[in-house]
């Protein structure tokens, strides 16, 4: 004591230090508490591949920011196991999920798991999701329209004596159904043929390359038309590996989806907006009541592009959202 006395400037010393000690315990402790108040939204997708879902992962953390909130994308082994998926949604659950937002794989069973779960947390789905009960909600493009659009590009480029063949793969997506749905009433009557490449009963489980190999080895078609990312980009693979070509429609936002259309390999690329789609969503997931209120005309964008118009100002910036 005596020494702080005849050293005036130390006992400013010591207070500065103290001040500055309980300064940092009072930020440390209050930067933990708001750590600990962060929210967790889970955006369980089907499929492996995480680059696929990056568009929509961007969207979705972006809103989630907003918020502070974080945000966790979950992908599967596989494109179509429901099993699979329920098994992340209960583990996700589980883990303390404050909201999920689903790309369901299979739209009935994932839909109807969910509404006998009567979860307290909300739910939305990304792509199309039909018979939703009150309180749950879909994020997505108008998919009937899309194939509708598509079906007319085809008739308005081909000749009207065309063979169509149209890959039914991942139908039990509400999404996918509708679009081969919208693609098939806006070819009826003015194309020659329309014919279905679907799996049979010894194909179910084999590799999507090597199905569509052998029907294109099998039967003779001038236009091959798909619908999602993984059966567009098998296509390709296959026609690549036979060393064919083919007039090629589809929908998908896969960069090789996008290389061909580019290489001319793809005609028509149908290209929906899933930066859009995961922003809308994960606002409805976060505040629902505040998101109906300034969102609930808000539809994401497709578009039908080709390669004379890929680059033009609007397409640019859908199909290369991260280049600067």
């Amino acid at each position: 004591m005596n020494v702080l006395k005849k050293n005036p400037r130390l006992l400013v010393v010591l207070a500065l230090v103290l001040i500055f000690l309980i300064t940092a315990m009072y930020q440390i402790m209050g930067r933990g508490s708001k750590d600990s108040a962060r929210k967790n939204v889970s955006l369980i997708v089907y499929g492996d591949d995480s680059e696929r879902w990056e568009s929509m992962r961007q969207g979705a953390g972006l809103a989630c920011e907003e918020k502070e909130y974080d945000l966790s994308l979950i992908t599967m082994l596989t494109e179509n196991d429901a099993s699979e998926q329920m098994e992340i949604i209960d583990r996700e659950i589980d883990d303390g999920s404050d909201a999920l937002i689903i790309a369901a794989c299979n739209s009935s069973v994932i839909r109807d798991y969910i509404n006998d779960k009567n979860l307290r947390i909300p739910v939305v789905f990304v792509e199309t999701v039909e018979g939703l009960q009150s309180g749950m909600k879909d994020i997505a493009a108008s998919d009937y329209e899309m194939g509708y659009k598509l079906g007319e590009e085809i008739a308005a480029n081909e000749s009207d004596i065309v063979t169509v063949a149209i890959i039914s793969e991942n139908t039990k997506r509400d999404s996918v159904k509708l679009r081969e749905q919208g693609l098939r009433d806006a070819l009826e009557g003015k194309v020659g043929k329309m014919i279905d490449w679907s799996r049979n009963d010894y194909e179910k489980n084999v590799n999507t390359r090597v199905f569509i190999q052998r029907a294109i080895v099998s039967e003779a078609t001038d236009v091959i038309v798909t619908f999602d990312n993984s059966a567009t980009d098998a296509l390709l693979d296959a026609l690549e590996n036979l060393n064919k070509q083919s007039k090629v429609y589809a929908v998908s936002t896969s960069n090789k989806a996008v290389y061909n259309l580019y290489g001319g390999e793809i005609k028509a690329l149908e290209y929906t907006d899933e930066f859009s789609m995961g922003y809308l969503a994960a606002m409805y997931a976060l505040d629902e009541r505040s998101a109906e209120k300034k969102y609930s005309k808000e539809i994401p964008e497709y578009r039908l592009v080709r390669k004379e118009n890929m680059y033009d100002e609007n397409n640019q910036a859908l199909l290369f959202p991260f280049v600067n």
